[in-house]
């Protein structure tokens, strides 16, 4: 039954969370024992609400018990269940081993009635490293449990909100928590309101919760400025590398091409000296062809003057060699004319060659332009760097200027008040002076009025407590409100019948004898003297309390300077590695500039080799038309010579 009343109660609030709320349920031992077991093993929940549930002591343990090892619960109400005693150790102990738990409400209890109970809690809530929220309102805290608090707040370093409203600290603890905040650096909110602390110390402890609250606003907009600068500084290292490694890509493939280019080359190169092999193996077969036919032709001139009868034969066969001659010499002209066309298209390609070369050149040159603008780029995105950097040292400039300014205007407040406390005092005692005067003509009147007065106060008193306790359950905001004007209005009548009765009694005594009257004025005046001795003692603290305000706002001020100095050595460490990057970069540059004058080396001369191979060709073409020619020369003199 429970575990499914668990199920339907929990439920999902707009941003997401898991809310279970059994508020105003009446929750006996039983049924949190196991609630407890539930929320032991919970992973889901993260809003548990039990307000008004009539918690006793058993019960507040056993759900104790269960968040103790509850790791998902990130917020608690557990408002009106008049817990104390036995039940505040248990919730102490549960925040002490509650790891998870960031805000905790614990308005409308008791806790503060047993000290030694309050102790442990306070104990817990200095040692616990999550909580950020407690609410301990209308607990009935004393000034024993105000000091136990601040005792925790020394040691505590991640509670940012702590309400103590409508209890009753008093002067003592309101110092207490003062002295506190002097080690506190966290705490940015600290509600003392209706705790009778004077009004003084109450100014003190909002002042320090906003140095606190300043303190953690500069120190998160410093964090959030450094996040953004290194980001800033990431991206433009970031897009220098993506550039660097976009130009050595650019280079690797220029670089490639190259040697591509220049191994296509190699093998051309490597065919046409093949083809000068072959060709110039047929022309030394033609060459022998030739040989053999002049010495044929001598053969049968030796014949035809050794046989005149064969001349006939001779004739005949002279005839068919011009023929075949003829013929052989179509051929070596067919093939001559192949020849210039393949010296045509090896000088084609050299063209391409060429070309090619220019090609290379060009992309060079882009590549130079390129490098040239990304330095330009790189020197731009710099001084915007340096401009923000400054802009920066101007503005931490400003703000120190500006809390000084602060701190200056807080001191002359604090003399202004001062010389107002002052001149409130010698109005004080300007006072009492004539109302003791008119103390005698008023004793008849007074004994009257304080009668009435005080019956007639106390029926207020009655009829204020019943409506406060009708209030109470409609309307908690308006409650709060009430009690406030309520016990103010209470502690000034209190105070009023407290003064009407001193009156009274010392009116009482001058009547019966003139030297008690002189006897009571002489201890009125020494009264008088301690209350200012106490008001000098009081304005000697506060003088005390602003100086050691200032040497405290000095202090952050030189904690900002030191951390203005620290941004400065950032700023000069992240220059450097700049600096150190840019050089990188150029020496890269040089060597990038180096491969590519010995990649232009080694193409000029490439190019040097393919044009003496060039002229090379055209010497033995030029040879080889010298001996076709002499060849045909040698061929036509026989037969004119026939």
């Amino acid at each position: 039954m429970v575990e499914l009343f668990y199920c339907r109660a929990a439920t999902s609030d707009r941003e997401g969370e898991q809310v279970l709320n059994l508020s105003t349920n009446g929750l006996t031992s039983k049924t949190c024992g196991i609630l407890g077991k539930l929320l032991a093993s919970d992973r889901i929940l993260t809003h548990l609400k039990l307000n008004d549930c009539l918690l006793d002591e058993e019960s507040v343990k056993a759900l104790a018990y269960g968040l103790s090892g509850n790791s998902s619960v990130r917020i608690l109400e557990l408002k009106g269940n008049s817990i104390r005693g036995g039940g505040v150790a248990a919730i102490g102990r549960m925040i002490r081993s509650n790891k998870t738990l960031q805000s905790l409400a614990l308005e409308w209890n008791n806790l503060g009635l047993l000290g030694n109970s309050f102790a442990i809690f306070a104990e817990a809530l200095g040692a616990n490293p999550t909580l950020e929220h407690v609410d301990l309102r209308s607990n009935q805290l004393t000034h024993d449990s105000a000091g136990e608090l601040a005792v925790a707040l020394r040691r505590n370093t991640c509670l940012k909100t702590l309400d103590v409203r409508w209890n009753n600290a008093g002067i003592t603890g309101g110092r207490a928590l003062l002295t506190a905040l002097e080690t506190n650096r966290t705490l940015t909110g600290l509600h003392v309101a209706g705790n009778n602390v004077p009004q003084d110390v109450a100014d003190a402890i909002a002042t320090a919760v906003n140095c606190n609250e300043q303190r953690h606003l500069l120190s998160s907009e410093y964090q959030s400025r450094t996040r953004m600068l290194t980001r800033e500084i990431r991206s433009v290292e970031l897009s220098s590398k993506q550039q660097l490694a976009g130009l050595l890509r650019t280079i690797d493939e220029q670089r490639d091409a190259l040697s591509e280019t220049q191994h296509g080359s190699s093998l051309r190169i490597s065919e046409l000296q093949t083809t000068l092999d072959e060709r110039r193996d047929a022309i030394e077969r033609l060459t022998s062809k030739l040989r053999d036919a002049e010495t044929a032709l001598s053969v049968s001139e030796r014949q035809a003057q050794d046989d005149a009868a064969q001349l006939e034969r001779q004739r005949q066969s002279v005839v068919g060699v011009q023929e075949q001659n003829c013929e052989a010499e179509q051929q070596l002209r067919s093939q001559l004319a192949e020849e210039a066309a393949k010296c045509v298209a090896m000088q084609a390609r050299l063209d391409d060659g060429e070309r090619k070369r220019r090609r290379e050149e060009q992309q060079t040159a882009q590549l130079t332009e390129e490098l040239l603008r990304l330095r330009a780029e790189l020197k731009l995105k710099c001084s915007d760097f340096e401009e923000k950097m400054e802009k920066e040292k101007h503005r931490r400039k400003q703000s120190v200027r500006e809390a000084e300014e602060r701190v200056q205007r807080e001191v002359d407040r604090a003399a202004r008040d001062l010389d107002t406390l002052e001149r409130v005092h010698a109005d004080e005692t300007a006072r009492l002076e004539a109302r003791h005067v008119d103390t005698e003509e008023r004793l008849s009147r007074s004994r009257e009025e304080l009668v009435a007065e005080r019956l007639r106060h106390g029926e207020e008193l009655q009829e204020v407590k019943r409506n406060a306790k009708t209030e109470e359950d409609l309307k908690l905001k308006h409650l709060e409100e009430r009690v406030r004007h309520l016990d103010q209005a209470k502690a000034d009548l209190e105070k009023h019948v407290n003064e009407q009765n001193r009156t009274v009694g010392e009116l009482q005594t001058k009547n019966s004898s003139f030297t008690l009257e002189k006897e009571s004025l002489s201890r009125r005046i020494s009264v008088l003297s301690q209350e200012l001795a106490g008001k000098d003692k009081e304005w000697q603290a506060e003088v005390d309390r602003v100086k050691l305000d200032i040497d405290e706002r000095e202090n952050l001020v030189t904690q900002l300077r030191k951390e203005l100095k620290e941004s400065k050595q950032e700023r000069d460490v992240l220059e450097t590695r700049l600096e150190d990057q840019e050089k990188k970069f150029w020496l890269e540059l040089e060597r990038k500039k180096d491969d590519a004058n010995r990649l232009q080396e080694e193409l000029e001369r490439k190019e040097a080799e393919v044009l003496r191979r060039r002229e090379e060709e055209l010497q033995r073409a030029s040879m080889l038309e010298k001996a076709i020619f002499t060849y045909v020369t040698s061929v036509k003199s026989p037969t004119k010579l026939l």
